[in-house]
C-alpha cells in the first residue's frame, strides 16, 4: 500500500465500518510481493544474521521459572544454539548458551527443571546459577586455568509484563523497552498477571516462517477458511480490520466484531456461565483495569487486537483473555509454531466451562490455519507461483515483507 493521505479507508464490501489508520502508514508500495524471500536459502541465511541475531526474541513467561533454580531450555535453530534460561538466587532471570565451557556438553538436558547448581554430566564442571564457574574436578591438571574467564556464555535477557526476551548479543545496542517501543506502551496495563495458562499447542510446519505468520495477521482468510469454526465468520465485512497501527518494525491490527452476531447453540450454553470468551466481548461487570492495554484506536465495534513484535512474536489481546504465537525458523522451509492461551482466572465451575470452550474453539481455528501453510509453500517452492498479490485488508502482511526486506538489504 502506498502511504494514504487520509485517516481511514472505506470499501463497498464493508458498509458498517471503515479501516482506521491509527498511525502514519509507511510507503510500502502496492505491487505484488516476490516469493524469493520465502524460498531462497541464501535469503534465509541473511535473515538469520541480520534479523534474528539483531532482535529481542520472546522465549517464555516468568511464571514458568517462578522459584530460585527453576530453568527451561529452548532449542533455537535459527540462532544455531540451545539456550538455558534460569532464575538465580538473587531472583534475577538470566540466559546462557546451554554449553559447558570445558568441552561443550549441554548443562540443562531436560526441557525444564530446578537445580541448585548447574553441573555438567560429562566431567562434573559446576556453574552457579549466575553462570560463574565454581568447581573444576582435578583443577591442578589445568595449568594456568582462570575460572573467572570460563563462566557460561551469556545472552542479553530482560522482561516486559512477565514475558522473557533474549538477545543474541550480550550487550545489544538497543534496550528491550526501546525495541518494543510505543506498541508495548499501548499494551501496558493489561492484566497479564491475573490470567491463567489454559492451553499450549505446537507443531513443526514445512513452510517458511513468514508464510506461517501470514496466516495469523489478517482476517481476509477468516471469512472463508473459518466460516464453520467461528460463527458469523462467513460475512465478508469481517475481512476489513477496524483499525491498524505501525510502530517501526512492529504492527497492530484490531479486528471488527459483528454487532448482530448470533451465537451457536454450544456458544449460547457455554457463555451462559461466564462473562469472558474468545467470540464474546467481556461483560461490563468484568474488571479489566479500565480496559487498559486494549483497543488503542477506540474502535466502536471492537473484537481483539493482533499485536506482532517483529520478527516472530504475537501477543493478541481480547477482553479477559490473550494468546501468544511464536514462529521459530528451523530452515528456509521449516518452522516450529507455538501457541499459548491465557484467560482471567476462573472463579466458578461455570467459568471453567467457558475456558474449555475457548480452548477448543481456538484449537479448531488454528488447525484450519495450519492446513494452508505447507500447500502454499509447495506452490512457492515449485517456482510456478513467483508473486503474492495482496489487498488493502492484508496490509499487515505487506508490512512484514517490507520491514524484513529492508532489514536484510540494509545489513
Amino acid at each position: 500500500m502506498n502511504a494514504p493521505d487520509k485517516k481511514s479507508l472505506s470499501y463497498a464490501f464493508s458498509p458498517n465500518h471503515n479501516m482506521t489508520l491509527g498511525t502514519d502508514v509507511p510507503d510500502m508500495g502496492s505491487g505484488p510481493i516476490s516469493t524469493e524471500s520465502v524460498t531462497s536459502p541464501e535469503y534465509y541465511e541473511q535473515e538469520r544474521e541480520k534479523i534474528f541475531k539483531r532482535s529481542w526474541l520472546e522465549v517464555g513467561r516468568t511464571e514458568e521459572i517462578a522459584d530460585e533454580g527453576d530453568y527451561f531450555t529452548r532449542e533455537l535453530k535459527v540462532l544455531g544454539t540451545n539456550v538455558i534460561v534460569i532464575r538465580g538466587r538473587d531472583g534475577q532471570i538470566r540466559a546462557f548458551h546451554n554449553m559447558c565451557t570445558h568441552r561443550g556438553m549441554a548443562l540443562g538436558t531436560e526441557e525444564c527443571g530446578n537445580e541448585r547448581t548447574l553441573v555438567c554430566e560429562f566431567h562434573g564442571w559446576a556453574f552457579g546459577l549466575d553462570g560463574k564457574l565454581q568447581h573444576v574436578p582435578a583443577v591442578e591438571s589445568f595449568p594456568g586455568i582462570d575460572k573467572s574467564q570460563l563462566g557460561l556464555k551469556a545472552l542479553a535477557c530482560d522482561t516486559w509484563n512477565g514475558f522473557i526476551f533474549i538477545h543474541w548479543q550480550p550487550e545489544p545496542e538497543q534496550s528491550l523497552i526501546d525495541f518494543l517501543g510505543p506498541m508495548a506502551a499501548d499494551m501496558d496495563g493489561f492484566p497479564f498477571d491475573r490470567c491463567n495458562h489454559i492451553a499450549h499447542y505446537s507443531s513443526t510446519v514445512k513452510a517458511n516462517w513468514k508464510v506461517c505468520i501470514d496466516a495469523f495477521q489478517e482476517a481476509y482468510h477468516a471469512t472463508y477458511l473459518h466460516r464453520n469454526a467461528i460463527p458469523g465468520a462467513g460475512d465478508i465485512e469481517l475481512a476489513l480490520p477496524s483499525s491498524v497501527r505501525f510502530y517501526g518494525p512492529h504492527r497492530s491490527v484490531s479486528c471488527w466484531f459483528k454487532p448482530d452476531l448470533a451465537p451457536t447453540a454450544s456458544e449460547a450454553i457455554s457463555y451462559k456461565y461466564g462473562p469472558v470468551g474468545f467470540s464474546k466481548p467481556a461483560d461490563d461487570e468484568v474488571d479489566l483495569a479500565g480496559d487498559a492495554g486494549l483497543n488503542p484506536s477506540n474502535d466502536e465495534s471492537w473484537w481483539f487486537d493482533i499485536n506482532v513484535f517483529n520478527p516472530n512474536f504475537f501477543c493478541d489481546l481480547g477482553g479477559g483473555w490473550y494468546f501468544t504465537y511464536n514462529f521459530w525458523p528451523n530452515a528456509v522451509n521449516e518452522t516450529v509454531w507455538n501457541m499459548n492461551i491465557y484467560q482471567l482466572e476462573a472463579q466458578t465451575a461455570g467459568e471453567r466451562i467457558v475456558q474449555e470452550f475457548t480452548r477448543v474453539v481456538l484449537r479448531d481455528t488454528v488447525y484450519e490455519d495450519m492446513s494452508t501453510m505447507e500447500l502454499s509453500q509447495k506452490a512457492f517452492d515449485s517456482g510456478i507461483i513467483k508473486e503474492q498479490f495482496l489487498g488493502d485488508m492484508e496490509i499487515a502482511v505487506r508490512h512484514q515483507y517490507w520491514v524484513n526486506d529492508n532489514l536484510v538489504k540494509q545489513g
